[in-house]
């Protein structure tokens, strides 16, 4: 695992605050700290997310983007579209989860 973490300079900073609300259940953390969201951009013609999940036999894809989707109409109202999409590449991985996130597992940010 790596030491230092990668800025994720491809996540809108109001998307990414709005969607720290949404809980991935089975951890208990958010999608953000999690590291579930590849892309989170705004433009003149919508919303686009692309995230994964944990593991690609998780059931909770559907229930997860459902969520993301709802979080982000509440907050954008005036958004045009909000496209959600779920990927698999690149995989996730734990070197993923923030520094946030790994405080909030008990996990030392330094064992990264």
């Amino acid at each position: 695992m790596s030491a230092v973490r990668r800025p994720r300079p491809d996540l809108d900073p109001d998307i990414a605050d709005c969607l720290s609300a949404v809980i991935e259940p089975t951890i208990g953390l958010s999608v953000i700290d999690l590291g579930l969201i590849y892309k989170a951009s705004c433009n003149d013609s919508g919303i686009d997310v692309a995230l994964t999940l944990t593991s690609p036999a998780s059931s909770l894809g559907e229930f997860i983007v459902d969520d993301v989707r709802a979080k982000l109409a509440h907050r954008f109202r005036d958004a045009p579209s909000i496209a959600v999409e779920l990927v698999w590449q690149p995989p996730w991985d734990v070197d993923l989860i923030s520094d946030r996130g790994c405080e909030q597992l008990g996990r030392p940010v330094n064992d990264r």
